[in-house]
């Protein structure tokens, strides 16, 4: 059974992730960990708070089974959390040993702390052990043929990593296309973590795309994935390593919120 934690601000964009997994993963058994954090220990209103998030829990699962059908592979399970808002939902995938995690890459810009845009990032830096699935704003959803994987290769693509990026694609009967981006950056290593990791997906994989930067690796990427018809990208994120780069010049940030198709991010597993 897949087990997806699907946090929720209740806005629109939060419960088109939640929909758009649902219909994603319609033929695969499914547990649903619909996750709402209403507050922190301590808070005056706390009681209120927990009767309020229940109701509005109960009231998504209902959209939910409305919107999407009835299906005997999907359960529900609703948790009102009092917590810091990345951290608590960090901490709850690792102790409910979440397979995936699914949010939207927007939300109710009037509130604070949100969960999603800016603090997407967050969610990422913070959940370690299992990868996220970053859900564009208010997309119509459309199965996935084709997963591209992105990579400089500058880092080996571990074992974990390679076994959860061909786990998505089989589940999802998709091909993986894998995509090189070209830079200056230790080629050598490079050569040999790209012919390791080629041969280890070869099975279920298309031809390699090798993807020259003139314009920036955003824009590269954005082209590459119209031009090709790319229906879900897919990353690792090395917090300290390749991503630092990306996460420091806004890449990563830049592209979730430019892409307009899924973009799955697979956690470092190799530590």
């Amino acid at each position: 059974m897949l087990h997806i934690l699907a946090p929720t601000d209740f806005s629109n964009n939060s419960y088109n992730a939640i929909y758009y997994a649902a219909r994603l993963f319609a033929d695969t058994d499914s547990e649903f960990h619909i996750v709402h954090v209403c507050g922190t220990e301590g808070s005056s209103d706390l009681e209120s708070s927990k009767l309020e998030s229940t109701k509005n829990l109960d009231a998504l699962q209902h959209r939910l089974i409305r919107d999407v059908g009835k299906n005997n592979k999907h359960s529900w399970k609703k948790v009102s959390l009092c917590s810091d808002m990345a951290k608590g939902i960090a901490d709850y995938a690792k102790e409910n040993d979440m397979d995936l995690t699914v949010i939207g890459n927007k939300a109710k810009e009037e509130v604070k702390d949100i969960l999603f845009g800016n603090n997407a990032m967050q969610l990422v830096r913070e959940i370690a052990h299992c990868p996220v699935l970053i859900i564009p704003l208010e997309i119509d959803f459309k199965r996935v043929d084709k997963m591209a994987f992105a990579s400089n290769y500058v880092r080996p693509i571990h074992a974990e990593s390679v076994s959860a990026l061909q786990f998505f694609s089989a589940l999802l009967d998709s091909v993986i296309v894998p995509m090189s981006i070209e830079d200056d950056k230790g080629k050598d290593a490079s050569k040999q973590n790209r012919a390791d990791f080629l041969e280890a997906i070869s099975e279920s994989a298309s031809k390699e795309v090798k993807l020259p930067v003139f314009e920036g690796k955003v824009n590269t990427i954005l082209e590459f994935v119209d031009l090709w018809s790319i229906d879900m990208l897919c990353m690792v994120y090395y917090p300290h390593h390749f991503f630092l780069e990306f996460i420091g010049k806004g890449i990563i940030k830049e592209l979730n919120t430019k892409l307009k198709i899924p973009f799955l991010i697979l956690p470092d597993m190799s530590n």
